[in-house]
Formats: structure tokens, sequence, C-alpha cells
């Protein structure tokens, strides 16, 4: 994933002339109860430890999805043969902890045809898929609305006892909500389908309104202590991350059609993917992954200090959107069985 940085502005005033944001960028898309005023919202918030979205791979589609063995010191994706019954009646739990989230799913059903695990390897995984292409959406939605998984162990129907880590689990929660849930997502702001420097100056690439993303940070995270996500590059390819925090800083003012304008500096908190799964939960720890996108943006509000849109100053370096699944996810047909995997931290 590329990050972008920022020199950071030295001057405290700007002209801009007043951006109102459209349809796409209603706030009260997300919610009707908003407040807008600028002096009535916080400057910065973080998300506790308790409602942090967890960090964890997106399991790309050119490593294997989830039947990457990512406990395996040969990290294998592709090719490799599961073991039989006979084979995993004999094998310890150090062995079989190594094995991928979809083969110790099928093993803890009792399903040594390995029935998921084919269904990955036929459909999902694919050794020249697009480095970015993966199950970010489902790792996002499950991160925002589900407490970090802990570490079990489950008896199969054979009295075999299959280890499950972390991350184990998370895979297996990512990919159900990624393939088989309708996650109702409600989304803010448009997608940019070209690459930096291109078609940018478009209505499409402007979005996500800076009005729109300040009212939204600071209520969502600010006020209601919730969780979000974000497309956060502006290019072709999606990047799916949970919001969890925000910085605000004000630079000065912005000469502006409307009757006020500020210049704002923004660090926009998000989760990142991990680059190795770990076995334990890892929010709170060493092993969480965090990122931080800065940008500039001019924020206008009307004569009541109700906030009414912006223009941004980073014209590279902003989200595409915003988006929330509306509807909960639940384990369901083929994951019901995840009903008895999960466990939260």
């Amino acid at each position: 994933m590329i990050r972008l940085s920022i020199l950071l502005l030295s001057f405290c005033t700007i002209l801009a002339h007043a951006d109102t944001w459209d349809s796409y960028n209603d706030p009260s898309k997300f919610d009707s109860n908003y407040e807008y005023r600028f002096s009535a919202l916080p400057l910065n918030a973080s998300l506790s430890d308790e409602t942090r979205p967890w960090s964890e791979s997106y399991w790309p589609r050119n490593k294997g999805s989830i039947n990457l063995r990512w406990n395996s010191p040969s990290h294998e994706g592709f090719d490799y043969r599961s073991p039989s019954a006979q084979e995993v009646k004999s094998m310890s739990l150090a062995q079989l902890a190594q094995l991928s989230p979809s083969e110790k799913y099928d093993l803890a059903r009792g399903l040594y045809d390995y029935p998921l695990t084919t269904h990955v390897a036929a459909v999902n995984a694919k050794r020249d898929a697009k480095d970015y292409e993966g199950i970010c959406d489902g790792w996002t939605a499950s991160s925002i609305q589900f407490r970090e998984p802990k570490p079990v162990v489950i008896t199969n129907p054979d009295g075999i006892i299959i280890p499950f880590g972390s991350s184990d689990v998370k895979a297996l929660m990512s990919y159900h909500a990624a393939f088989n849930v309708d996650l109702g997502p409600v989304l803010i702001g448009r997608y940019c389908m070209g690459g930096l420097g291109i078609g940018t100056n478009s209505a499409r690439c402007a979005d996500i309104n800076p009005g729109t993303y300040h009212v939204i940070l600071a209520n969502e995270i600010g006020l209601k202590k919730q969780a979000f996500a974000s497309d956060v590059e502006i290019g072709k390819e999606t990047w799916n991350q949970p919001i969890y925090g925000f910085e605000f800083e004000v630079r000065g003012s912005a000469s502006s059609n409307a009757p006020k304008a500020l210049l704002i500096h923004a660090k926009l908190k998000y989760t990142d993917e991990l680059d190795q799964s770990q076995w334990e939960p890892v929010t709170g720890t060493s092993n969480f992954l965090g990122g931080v996108q800065e940008s500039d943006y001019i924020l206008e509000m009307d004569s009541n200090d109700r906030i009414i849109g912006g223009s941004w100053i980073s014209k590279y370096v902003h989200p595409d959107l915003f988006w929330k699944p509306t509807k909960k996810i639940t384990f369901t047909g083929e994951f019901e069985f995840l009903n008895q995997i999960y466990q939260p931290r």
C-alpha cells in the first residue's frame, strides 16, 4: 500500500470559494441527528482499545487468501495437499496450528474433504491477482462490529482438537463478511477511478467534501465513539480501512464566499493491515498497526457557525469516501459454525 506525505502549509490566510456538499456528500446519510456547529465539535478524539477496530491481514488473493498457511514456516498458499483424516489423527497440536484458517475450519467440522479450502482455491485464490485484491471490506466491517477474537481450541466430531489462533478466526470472519453478508453499506463520497493526477479535478475525484469529512469524523468518533470505514486512497485502487481517530488543527482563517472559513490541518487515524498474522490478539500491543493520513483543507461555515462545506488544499491526499455497514453481521450458512469458534477477548 502506498502512503503519501504532504508538505505542511506555513501560510495563515488563503483565498477560497464556497464549496457546499452535494447529495453524494450529505452527512445526514450517516446520521440525521449530527451536530454541525464547528464550536460544538471536538478537535481531536480517538477510540479506546475496547472499541478500536483490530488489525489483521486483508488476506490477499495472490497469497492464497484464507488458504494461506500463515503460521507455517513455508507460508504456503497454493498447491499444497491437505492432510487426510488418518494423518490428522496423528498430528500434534503444533502441526495442526500451522494449517490455514480454511483447513482448520473444515477440520473443526469433521469435513476431511475440505469443502471450504477447495472453494477458496477455485474461486478466490489467484496467483496473478493485483496486490491490493483481497477481503479488506470484510475485514473492515468485521473489525468495526466485533471485538477482537481470542485463540480457541475446538474438539471436532471425532475428538480431534483443532487450535485456532486469533488471526485464523479473524480470517474466517472477514471472508464470510466479504462474500456472504449483505452489509447494507451507506457510502458518502464517490470513487475516483483514475490514478493520481488523472481526472482529479472532476467532481467525482474531489470527493469526499472536506466539510462532510470534518462533520462525520467529529460526530462519529468524537461524539458517538463509533468506528466507521473509509477508502483512504483517491486513486483507482480501493484500500478500505477502519477509522478510529482524528486530530484537527486550526491554522488560520481563509477568505471565502462563505461567511466564515478556516484553514484546517487534519490527521485521520485508521487501523492498518498486518503484514504477518498473529496467534494472540494485537489490540493494545506493539503488534497493532495504525496509520495516519495528513491533509489540509478549507472548512466553511454559515453565519450560525454551522459547517456547510469546504475545499481540499491537499488535492492528492484525502479519502475517496467514507462508508459504514448498516446491517449486523451474523454467522449463518456455511459459516454458522463460527458461532462456536468466535470468542471475544
